[in-house]
């Protein structure tokens, strides 16, 4: 199939399977888009996705993506508070410059490239895609396989494709999505980073032995640490939900701009159902968006569409991203000294709440 034929199938898909497509921009405008591209026919392969990643993006629909290769990095970058960091022997070092773009520039050129519906998703897009060396194949900034960074302190460091790294991530992840802790000898803490059920460490048999531990110990709080949960069943969650409600427990949840999709579940029934203090920075998702994804394929074109609309406006008198009611700014230096700033600032608070 052309690529003509194959981004005109492409869109006629879209159409047919999102509850309301064109919510954002006009259909007149896609079709105006997509005939200012000139030559799409003889575009390679990686021309024609970065091509369908500015044109998914326009939709203004997180939950409608166009999915691209992962080739991991031989070092990890992290994107914080507008800045990009490169992690180097443990230690976390600012970056000037990706090749000859100034890191503005470099953002300015994945910006068009993410599809997000709020500014703090941009944020956590643009942070994981920058760890993605297919991007930088895209954006034509690899030379000899590697990207040259200049940072800050006038170092330059040389970043490969990781090709262990890529091998190794085909396998099997046994890091289990959630665990729990007790903290200053009375809080419950319950670390709940994914919305996936593992068959040989069921969430609820974890939930049991929390049971066990609150029967034992009788504390009456808990944290709910939901960062960086970008979705997954929404209703995994419900057992520890239906036990905090029998115990009358109170708490808090933790969140960042790394919760999204099912992830805004878990926030939006502990504020509704238990009004839960929400700590740490807003949510990537929006407190009002599409969702519930369907994944669809057209030869070996891979993207997901959004079929529901969600809305928990109703819970938060608002409909962008879900604002903490303490917000808790973390630093770079918090990163580099593994200081957990908004866990921290939950236990003071709850701890407050006793006296």
């Amino acid at each position: 199939m052309k690529n003509s034929e194959l981004i005109t199938q492409i869109i006629l898909k879209l159409e047919q399977e999102h509850i309301n497509l064109y919510h954002d921009i006009s259909k007149q405008e896609i079709e105006k888009y997509i005939a200012s591209i000139k030559n799409i026919d003889s575009f390679s392969s990686i021309t024609f996705d970065y091509e369908m990643m500015k044109l998914f993006a326009m939709f203004k629909d997180a939950h409608t993506s166009y999915m691209i290769p992962y080739k991991q990095l031989s070092h990890k970058i992290m994107f914080l508070n507008n800045e990009f960091y490169v992690c180097v022997n443990n230690y976390w070092k600012q970056i000037q410059f990706f090749g000859i773009l100034s890191s503005h520039e470099f953002f300015n050129k994945l910006k068009p490239l993410m599809n997000y519906e709020t500014q703090e998703w941009l944020n956590h897009m643009v942070s994981r895609n920058s760890n993605n060396g297919y991007v930088y194949q895209m954006l034509n900034l690899l030379e000899n396989g590697s990207i040259e960074l200049t940072l800050t302190s006038g170092e330059k460091l040389n970043l490969k494709i990781d090709e262990i790294k890529v091998k190794q991530n085909k396998q099997i992840n046994r890091f289990l999505p959630y665990d729990y802790k007790i903290l200053e000898g009375n809080i419950l803490y319950l670390r709940y980073s994914r919305c996936f059920d593992d068959k040989e460490h069921p969430f609820s048999s974890l939930v049991d032995q929390v049971s066990k531990e609150i029967e034992e110990k009788g504390f009456t709080q808990y944290i709910l640490d939901v960062r960086g949960n970008s979705g997954g069943n929404s209703e995994i969650l419900n057992p520890f939900q239906q036990l905090v409600n029998e115990k009358v427990m109170k708490g808090c949840v933790l969140i960042d701009n790394g919760v999204f999709s099912s992830g805004r579940f878990a926030v939006a029934r502990f504020k509704k159902h238990f009004n839960a203090t929400l700590i740490g920075q807003p949510t990537g998702g929006a407190a009002k968006s599409y969702g519930f994804t369907k994944c669809l394929e057209i030869e070996d074109k891979k993207f997901s569409v959004s079929i529901r609309l969600w809305d928990f406006s109703d819970v938060f008198g608002y409909e962008g991203a879900i604002q903490p009611d303490i917000y808790v700014k973390e630093t770079i230096e918090d990163v580099q000294e593994q200081r957990d700033v908004v866990l921290d600032t939950a236990v003071k608070f709850l701890k407050s709440e006793i006296l």
